[in-house]
This record gives structure tokens, C-alpha cells and sequence, in this order.
């Protein structure tokens, strides 16, 4: 929508039909995709949208927002894939803390170059994420303006059935911590396509119940710290362990930047892995084949920060680098 008072908006704005034309479409594509969502007493469309949980515990909620130049480049990527992150990262939130995502809300401030094709791919990627997951977008907003694109969407999510949520305060003194998959390098490509942990983390707490888990999205040293730091102890990183979880895209990459790989492993970010902590005798008791799909990296110690186990006995500190927004003075 436009603001008539905003002496921002451009001599001729974007027409409110073609705002509309696009909406129509995109509420056309929803109702295909999740008829039953929409065939309460509120139809889409209007200034709320009705939510029903499944009745597994309370809903808990994430939002997160995807920026063009910061998050995507759209003068590379594809907008659906880009939809389709946008929507991603969000469902790796509910992952890391076991999590069934319930419906999500799209919001598109979109730059005023884009296309309706533009907006659509990007309806596309989203949708077809969410239908994935089984999680309904039941609507959002939709707003242009002379700056980069801007993805914001909310997801709901509720505990799986007889599931607590997993919070990232829970690591202790002893525990494994191992991760789901690869890490470093995913600027390479990863950023867009990764797979949200969703199903993984619930088949980890049918057997595993872990006592801690986060998502790996500003980097597996940066976001380790904050779960660390949450749950009052330290994290030690066995060196030999966590060299064999180095992603290959990690070790393409230092031959171009002249890092080290185990440095892209430990500070890129956007893997979207979760960083797993288990009570050494629930590690020990899980099926074998659950176990095998984990990588351990280290155990919970006593103390605080992430460290290097040295060969000797200690942990040596390293100071955690990854992802921060920048804030002016």
C-alpha cells in the first residue's frame, strides 16, 4: 500500500490494481495449496487469519526477516529459491527446538523494479517449502518501496505430541555435543538450498531426548558460545572430530580465500545444522543407526567459552567469530 501523505513514495507508484492482481493470485495459490485452511468463518484476505493448534502444548512463535544484498543477491539468485529460504530459515528455528511448525506469515516489502513474475516466484519457492513441512501460510502483507527487497515471515509452531521443547539452556558439565551434518562453505550455494531440520530433530527426541540444541545460522563457533553461555558451561572441541565434519564447499572455498577450512567450518554461518547436546548415557543407549547420523565435535565442560581440547589436558579458548548485524555508534 501506499501512503498519499509519504513525500518518499515516487510520482507514479505501482497502481493499487496491480497490488491487488498480484494478492488475488497469491490468495488463489494458497487456497489451492491448503484448501481446508481457508474454509473457516474468516476467509483469506481479511485482517486476520484463524489458527487452530493441535492441542499439544502452547504455541510458540519465530520470525525472521531475509535481505537482498545482505541474505540473496537478486541479481543471482532465483526468486523462488530465494522464497524458499526465506521460509527455511524460519523452520530451522522450529528445529532447533523440536518443534512441528503449525503456519507461517509472509510478509514481501518488495523494491518498486520488481515484477508480479518477481513476487510470484517468490510465493512459489515459500509455498512449496511450507507445503513440504506441513505448514499453511495463512496470509501476511505486501508493500513496495525504493530500497532492496525484504522478506519478513512469522511461523507458529507447537511441541510435537508428548514432546517438551528443547531449549538451548539445557547443556551440561559431561555432555556429547555433536552436529547434524557438515558445516562451512555455504555461501557456495548451501545458503539457498539447505534442508530445515525439522524431522531430524523430532526423530532425535524420540530416542535421544537432547538436553540442548541451536540452529547453526551465524556460525558453529558464534552460536555454540550462545548455547555455552545460555546453559552456564563451556563447550571443548576435539580437533581431530571436528576436522572430519568440515563440509567440502569449506575446503573449495579456502583455496580461494587463503583461510584455513577448519576456519570457514567454524565462523561462516548458514549451514542451518543443529548443534546437538546429549547426556552421555541417552547417547549411549540410542540406536545405533540415530547415532550414526550425528557427528560429534567435543563435550560440555565446566567453565565458559568454546575452546580447542589441547593434547596435553585443558581446553584452549578461541574467541567466537560469525555473523553479527552492525549497529552505528
Amino acid at each position: 500500500m501506499t501512503n498519499p501523505n509519504d513525500a518518499s513514495q515516487p510520482d507514479h507508484p505501482p497502481s493499487a490494481a496491480g497490488e491487488r492482481q498480484v494478492i488475488a493470485r497469491i490468495g488463489e495459490m494458497l487456497r489451492r495449496q491448503w484448501p481446508g485452511a481457508f474454509a473457516g468463518a474468516i476467509p483469506f484476505g481479511d485482517d486476520l487469519a484463524p489458527l487452530t493448534p493441535h492441542d499439544t502444548g502452547p504455541l510458540a512463535w519465530t520470525t525472521d526477516a531475509i535481505m537482498d544484498g545482505v541474505d540473496f543477491d537478486s541479481t543471482v539468485h532465483d526468486w523462488s529459491a530465494i522464497g524458499r529460504k526465506a521460509l527455511a530459515v524460519n523452520l530451522s528455528d522450529c528445529a532447533a527446538m523440536a518443534a512441528q511448525p503449525v503456519a507461517a506469515l509472509v510478509n514481501l516489502v518488495i523494491t518498486r523494479t520488481l515484477t508480479s513474475e518477481n513476487v510470484i516466484g517468490i510465493m512459489r519457492g515459500a509455498i512449496q517449502t511450507a507445503a513440504e513441512f506441513d505448514c499453511p501460510i495463512v496470509g501476511g502483507d505486501f508493500n513496495s518501496w525504493s530500497a532492496p527487497t525484504v522478506i519478513s515471515i512469522a511461523v507458529a509452531a507447537e511441541p510435537w505430541p508428548e514432546m517438551p521443547l528443547v531449549r538451548r539452556d539445557g547443556m551440561r558439565p559431561g555432555d556429547i555435543l555433536c552436529v547434524t551434518g557438515p558445516l562451512g562453505g555455504s555461501i557456495l550455494g548451501r545458503h539457498l538450498a539447505f534442508q530445515p531440520r525439522v524431522l531430524e530433530a523430532r526423530r532425535l527426541m524420540e530416542s535421544l531426548r537432547p538436553a540442548a540444541m541451536i540452529d547453526i545460522s551465524d556460525g558453529l563457533a558464534l552460536d555454540l558460545a550462545r548455547m555455552a553461555e545460555a546453559s552456564d558451561c563451556a563447550a571443548a572441541l576435539e580437533p581431530a572430530m571436528f576436522d572430519a565434519v568440515i563440509h567440502e564447499d569449506a575446503r573449495r572455498l579456502s583455496a580461494t580465500t587463503g583461510c584455513p577450512a577448519r576456519d570457514h567450518a567454524l565462523n561462516d554461518g548458514e549451514d542451518f545444522e543443529l548443534i546437538v547436546a546429549v547426556r552421555p548415557d541417552a547417547f549411549a543407549a540410542a540406536p545405533r543407526e540415530l547415532v550414526a547420523t550425528l557427528l560429534q565435535i567435543g563435550t560440555a565442560e565446566a567453565g565458559s567459552g568454546v575452546g580447542w581440547r589441547k593434547p596435553g589436558g585443558g581446553v584452549e579458548r578461541i574467541k567466537p567469530r560469525g555473523w553479527e548485524h552492525t549497529l552505528g555508534e
